[in-house]
């Protein structure tokens, strides 16, 4: 019995010696690990270099900035061949001032392919303006086309509506001057022409005008002429004049515009 007592004193003595092992001191050494790992982390993030391409980029751009000096062989070459600095090169100095420019190839695309790109993009904004202008000169042409036909429109209603007044006219101051018929037939209203009727319903019928009828205007032109040459009459100025040279002196002219100018 006092060989296992003794062996039991060691075994407390032992473990009394080990200190607390329960599992938070574990999760300490875990967390002073990763504490030590982040630390490393901030400090390769720190001391990090950039990249290789922006590197290359920054001292390219650095190298390109600055001026060729003497101490580069091509410089000395070139003033020994009689080249001065700031001056084109070439024998009477109307070549280059600068250097060809560098133009560096980032894609994987074959040769010439960035110019041919650029050359049917060029091509694209040309046609799309060329598109662009045809067709606000389409538009324009339909509005200048529609304001015109507006304006035709309403100079032929114009004149349709002076004929009638000039048709009445005549066909008034004939009878005063004993005439039974128009000199033509469209210088007086066609409900008053000779031959015209009305049927069982009093509607007015007339008779078979010639298809050759001159036009609106051309009608209203000769038939203002008829009424100032014969009847001193103008429809313009809307009454008769006392003689021919009272009617030449005081009436404006033989047209609308002529009367709406004054």
């Amino acid at each position: 019995m006092a060989v296992e007592e003794e062996e039991d004193y060691m075994s407390a003595a032992v473990l009394n010696s080990c200190g607390d092992v329960k599992p938070g001191l574990f999760r300490s050494s875990k967390e002073a690990h990763q504490r030590l790992q982040h630390k490393r982390y901030l400090e390769g993030q720190k001391n990090k270099q950039k990249p290789t391409k922006v590197m290359e980029a920054e001292k390219r751009e650095e190298g390109l900035s600055k001026s060729i000096d003497s101490n580069n062989k091509g410089f000395a070459l070139l003033k020994k061949m009689g080249y001065k600095p700031g001056e084109g090169i070439g024998k009477s100095g109307e070549g280059r001032l600068e250097p060809v420019g560098i133009e560096l190839k980032s894609n994987r695309g074959g040769l010439g392919q960035e110019a041919e790109r650029r050359k049917r993009e060029a091509q694209r904004e040309k046609f799309l303006e060329q598109q662009h202008i045809k067709k606000m000169k389409m538009a324009q042409e339909m509005q200048s086309n529609y304001r015109s036909i507006k304006i035709n429109e309403q100079r032929q209603r114009r004149a349709e509506k002076h004929l009638r007044e000039s048709q009445r006219v005549c066909e008034h101051l004939d009878h005063t001057q004993g005439i039974e018929e128009p000199l033509v037939f469209y210088y007086w209203p066609a409900d008053l022409r000779p031959g015209a009727e009305k049927d069982s319903n009093d509607e007015e019928t007339t008779a078979t005008e010639p298809e050759d009828e001159p036009e609106v205007a051309d009608q209203l032109e000769e038939l203002t002429d008829y009424l100032r040459s014969t009847h001193l009459y103008c429809i313009w100025c809307g009454y008769a004049f006392d003689d021919a040279e009272h009617l030449a002196n005081e009436c404006p002219g033989n047209t609308a515009e002529d009367h709406d100018s004054l």
